[in-house]
């Protein structure tokens, strides 16, 4: 079973973030920065998608359950070595959907589908220390997911600064351009949350133009009197959300007693 275990770690090559970053832990109780951009990506099974790469049928063909198997005993005895790579991966998927969906390894994510970006949000906040700071981009999923309120209220006390994108200027180009996502400030937890909020960005800069606005001036619309993307700056398109703001959210959107 040893050797199982060190093949099994040799192959997919594990990283232990508190053994590897020991020192860092031990030392100085965690990180002072930590700057990600986790993988947008959900672990799914796709036995399409591993056949296909020998018969492409296989990926863009609709096919039922019923049909599959056959097709799938047929693939196995036509195409040398894809019954044991279609295990590999069948091994591979499923033991990373068991591990990510194990509530002791992320009690945060209790009852949501597992997101590589969303497991590496406690990841980030436990590796950093007390006076630590993490910056994430990431999707918007933590705060509209109707599971996720374990996670949300992790978020709230840790977040600072939420800047939110959408993707009109094909800054992420594998991404759609309507796809919102954000740029997310985390420290260390308090018990009454407060953060600053942009919405309807398009481009970074936009972000320094604001803090550094005097506040003068109409704040103007999603676009400018040219129809274009209003990328300016502006003091006031700063929100200020606390407590009772947080409140008001949950009265407008969510069930009674959120």
């Amino acid at each position: 079973r040893i050797e199982q275990v060190e093949a099994v770690a040799v192959a997919q090559r594990f990283l232990h973030w508190e053994l590897y970053f020991a020192d860092v832990l031990l030392q100085r109780g965690g990180f002072d920065l930590i700057l990600g951009n986790p993988p947008w990506l959900r672990i799914e099974w796709s036995e399409a998608g591993i056949l296909g790469e020998r018969n492409p049928v296989f990926a863009i063909r609709k096919i039922s359950a019923s049909n599959l198997a056959k097709l799938r005993t047929e693939a196995f005895e036509y195409f040398k070595g894809l019954q044991a790579e279609w295990i590999e991966e069948l091994q591979e998927a499923e033991g990373t959907q068991n591990f990510l969906n194990a509530v002791q390894n992320y009690p945060l994510l209790q009852g949501m589908k597992a997101n590589l970006y969303k497991c590496f949000m406690p990841l980030a906040w436990g590796l950093n220390n007390k006076q630590g700071v993490t910056g994430l981009l990431h999707p918007e999923g933590p705060f509209d997911d109707t599971k996720g309120a374990i996670l949300r209220e992790s978020v709230y006390a840790r977040l600072r600064q939420h800047f939110q994108y959408t993707n009109v200027k094909s800054l992420f180009q594998e991404v759609m351009i309507w796809v919102r996502y954000s740029i997310n400030i985390y420290a260390s937890p308090k018990t009454n949350p407060s953060f600053d909020n942009i919405a309807n960005l398009f481009v970074p800069a936009t972000v320094d133009a604001c803090y550094q606005h005097e506040g003068t001036g109409l704040l103007g619309g999603i676009k400018n009197d040219d129809g274009q993307w209003n990328t300016a700056g502006h003091r006031d398109r700063i929100v200020r959300v606390d407590e009772a703001v947080l409140t008001t959210f949950a009265q407008l959107y969510d069930e009674p007693g959120t």
